[in-house]
């Protein structure tokens, strides 16, 4: 497995993801491609929107790898496949779950946390690499339209955060800022939360969760690959067309 993709260098974004629990990895793909990205995106939050949805705020799109070609070609991109084979030691990593998230104007729901698998893992959490998190953004992400906060480090304390900070920002947090097209990888286990949109205009990114191909992953992607249009190989494989598939022993 090569050490370079392009411009980006894997082993230290690796590095950087055990040391600190993230990496953001900016340009990933241009501006233009995220445009294209985030207007399908679009397309579908408004043909999925409901009263409910409007009232929260905030809308998840789910099964985007069938429902537009360029989110398929996003979930297999090779820098990002790359980075999360080399993070897990594992050329098979499957797509644990593979979505959208819009926070529109006025979003001002958050909690602390870390992803699945953690939520079901006894306490203290392993520190081997389980899982890795990817949040591309489609928008520029700043402080006012609601960045992803997240704690540096904390992939390794094992447990989840405290609750009181729910109710409190706490000092040596982090938001997320950068330029569309960029990409946040981190460890699953790492502390996060979404932050208040306090902007006029929706702020879209995609969430995908990698992990290796024994885990049982968190969104059933098999079924998804079905309505998938002539997947690629590295498609097929990440949404779990290769990996074992529970049968019967004997008669």
């Amino acid at each position: 497995m090569g050490s370079k993709n392009n411009e980006h260098n894997v082993d230290e974004i690796v590095a950087e993801v055990s040391e600190r629990g993230y990496c953001f990895v900016p340009s990933v793909i241009s501006p233009e491609k995220a445009d294209e990205a985030r207007i399908a995106l679009e397309r579908l939050l408004a043909a999925e929107a409901t009263d409910e949805i409007r009232a929260a705020k905030t809308q998840r799109v789910g099964g985007i790898a069938y429902k537009h070609p360029i989110f398929a070609e996003l979930l297999a991109h090779p820098l990002i496949v790359s980075i999360w084979q080399n993070y897990l030691d594992d050329d098979a990593v499957i797509c644990s779950t593979w979505s959208a998230n819009t926070a529109y104007p006025g979003f001002d729901q958050y909690g602390w946390h870390p992803d699945y698998p953690y939520w079901w893992i006894n306490q203290p959490w392993p520190l081997e690499q389980v899982c890795g998190q990817t949040i591309w953004l489609l928008d520029d992400f700043t402080e006012e339209n609601g960045g992803t906060g997240f704690m540096p480090g904390s992939h390794l304390k094992g447990h989840p955060p405290p609750k009181a900070w729910n109710d409190e920002w706490p000092a040596d947090a982090q938001i997320l800022t950068g330029r569309r097209g960029g990409a946040l990888v981190f460890h699953g286990a790492m502390w996060h939360t979404a932050r208040p949109n306090r902007t006029a205009k929706a702020r879209s990114a995609l969430l995908g969760m990698y992990t290796r191909p024994f885990f049982l992953t968190q969104e059933d992607m098999l079924a998804q690959l079905a309505k998938v249009e002539d997947p690629s190989e590295l498609v097929r494989q990440l949404m779990g067309a290769k990996r074992h598939q529970p049968g019967i022993i004997g008669g």
